[in-house]
């Protein structure tokens, strides 16, 4: 198993389009991946075919009023809609989305701190839960108790090889995005003094990335400079991106108009894979 956290401490960073795009194209290869929506705005849910999600959501999952098994559905695609008008959708082989609902994760910010061991309800469900070969967890994109219970998460394969569990996160090439990863840095310090346990920063992959640009060129320079191989082959700007997400369809299997953004989003996979994460695949597609 393997499973990480994908967070930023900027809204916008291109975090749910990684998550979503680096889960399908896991998926693609065989892999048997999990998403866990953790963030209040629902996006890779509704990327992932649940943009209405009823029922049990990620929510009951933190309050531990329902299993992840309870909760987790296939991820699927909208393939238009029938004679009544109702939406027709098609299963994704290989990947699942335990989805959250709008708004419904917001409380969670003041009741799991008042809970003792709420921090770590998340991990707690991950370790009872069926096995995948990856989890992905979408954070919310700014620093708050979900986050901080997102990355302590990651620890259910802590005992595993460099690699296997720890946080991705994503930028975009400019100060204010830039800034924010010394900030999660800081915050990953804090975590290892009040749990102790040393969380890796595995990846960080620049997102949004436009063709030109000399502020843009500088600001990669000076990513590579301080992080190395941890940061990926970019991802370029694409307004496909938003047309995918309006559609509820991955990037990946937009089709060929997303195939540049999807070319992007495979070379950084491989890059990340090339570091030790993701690990082996347990399925064939």
């Amino acid at each position: 198993m393997a499973t990480y956290a994908v967070a930023t401490l900027s809204g916008s960073a291109g975090k749910t389009t990684t998550v979503t795009s680096t889960a399908t194209l896991l998926a693609q290869d065989g892999y048997r991946v999990r998403v866990l929506d953790m963030d209040s705005q629902a996006n890779a849910s509704t990327w992932l075919g649940y943009p209405e999600a009823s029922g049990k959501t990620a929510a009951d999952v933190l309050r531990r009023n329902a299993s992840i098994k309870e909760v987790e559905r296939p991820a699927r695609v909208l393939r238009g809609y029938d004679e009544a008008d109702q939406p027709v959708y098609e299963e994704i082989p290989n990947l699942t989305i335990v989805p959250a609902a709008r708004d419904t994760l917001d409380k969670l910010i003041v009741e799991l701190p008042a809970v003792t061991g709420g921090v770590l309800h998340l991990r707690d469900a991950l370790e009872e839960a069926d096995p995948v070969d990856v989890t992905l967890i979408d954070s919310p994109g700014s620093l708050n108790v979900l986050v901080i219970a997102g990355i302590l998460a990651t620890t259910v394969d802590e005992q595993g090889p460099y690699g296997s569990w720890g946080l991705i996160t994503c930028t975009k090439p400019s100060g204010k995005e830039n800034e924010g990863i010394p900030a999660l840095e800081q915050e990953l310090r804090k975590i290892k003094r009040t749990y102790r346990v040393d969380v890796p920063l595995l990846s960080i992959v620049p997102c949004a990335v436009p063709p030109i640009g000399d502020v843009y060129r500088e600001q990669m320079d000076d990513l590579l400079s301080e992080y190395e191989d941890r940061v990926t082959p970019p991802i370029r700007r694409a307004s496909i991106v938003d047309e995918a997400y309006t559609n509820y369809v991955p990037v990946p299997i937009y089709g060929y108009r997303a195939k540049t953004v999807t070319s992007d989003y495979r070379a950084a996979l491989t890059h990340m894979q090339k570091l030790g994460l993701f690990g082996q695949r347990a399925v064939v597609a």
